[in-house]
């Protein structure tokens, strides 16, 4: 579980972690502050995942997240907040997400997976509302909420946002959180359909949007930042456990646990396209990777997406 505010430094990467949340949230209709993310697609199962995990860090967020859920549970997967946890975050997930899950069940009569006990003392604030569905930052419920929720959506969604980028069935699964076999079934569905155009190379199926124009003028308005949330989150995730355990670290071995950090978050960065920190004499927590870190999730918190230029030292 996150730690208690109290020991974290000031504009620590979890605060600035709940800053990109808040952000997303507000776009969902959640009583927050201000706007920061108008042109970001906000997907809501990562979100939720990720706001479960945080956990009590911030009771406030955690509560009007829940009353949105709550209310508008319908346009949430249960089979993506199935499968969307990765290895790393399900080691402290189960406590967190099960008080999340089952207070969602219990106030909206619903079967969230893996519920435990709900919050006790919880309490609907009735605050929060569902945005225009044609707003830009709103695309994926919106893409729901004309084709339906379930693998298929997702998949078009996902080659939308790739614009001519040719995708397999096992990088459709992993990007949508479906089943590979589900995705299969549904790719060669809209193949079939003339939705989707297939190419084969060597024992592979590569889809991409068969007229993917006419998709995008039907769907409408597209914000100009498509994130992949499973990976930023994940990214974060990783970010924020270094920070936490760095305190209580000699220094030998807190570079070791940044280059083992640094290992695990590869292919996020990669997936992001987000720059790695470098430094001619080397990689140096303080001196480097977190000012790297701190001026990533600045970057996100301020719904700004990180250009490259910017965090190359």
């Amino acid at each position: 579980m996150p730690t208690s505010k109290s020991t974290r430094r000031a504009d620590s990467l979890e605060d600035l972690a709940l800053g990109l949340c808040w952000g997303a949230w507000t776009e969902l209709g959640v009583s927050g502050w201000r706007r920061t993310h108008q042109e970001w697609a906000i997907d809501p199962e990562p979100l939720i995942v990720f706001t479960a995990w945080m956990g009590d860090v911030d009771r406030r967020l955690r509560d009007e997240s829940l009353d949105w859920c709550i209310h508008y549970w319908r346009h949430v997967s249960k089979v993506r907040l199935k499968n969307l946890p990765s290895r790393h975050l399900e080691d402290d997930l189960h406590e967190a997400w099960g008080e999340y899950a089952a207070t969602v069940n219990t106030r909206a009569r619903v079967a969230w997976p893996r519920p435990t006990d709900a919050l006790a003392r919880y309490q609907a604030t009735g605050r929060s509302t569902l945005r225009s569905l044609t707003e830009p930052s709103l695309v994926c419920l919106r893409m729901r909420a004309m084709f339906g929720l379930g693998a298929r959506t997702e998949i078009m969604r996902q080659l939308l946002f790739q614009g001519d980028r040719w995708m397999t069935v096992a990088r459709l699964a992993s990007t949508t959180a479906y089943a590979k076999r589900n995705v299969a079934d549904e790719c060669d569905t809209l193949e079939r359909a003339g939705v989707l155009a297939m190419r084969a190379e060597s024992n592979r199926f590569y889809y991409s949007l068969a007229h993917a124009d006419a998709l995008a003028d039907f769907v409408g308005d597209l914000p100009s930042v498509r994130p992949d949330w499973r990976a930023l989150f994940d990214l974060l995730a990783w970010l924020i456990e270094l920070e936490r355990h760095a305190e209580r670290l000699s220094d030998e071995a807190l570079h070791i646990e940044m280059h083992s950090t640094m290992r695990e978050i590869d292919a996020d960065l990669d997936a992001l396209g987000f720059e790695r920190p470098t430094r001619a004499s080397g990689l140096d927590y303080r001196d480097t990777f977190l000012p790297w870190a701190d001026a990533l999730l600045s970057d996100l918190a301020a719904g700004r997406w990180p250009s490259k230029e910017k965090h190359q030292d």
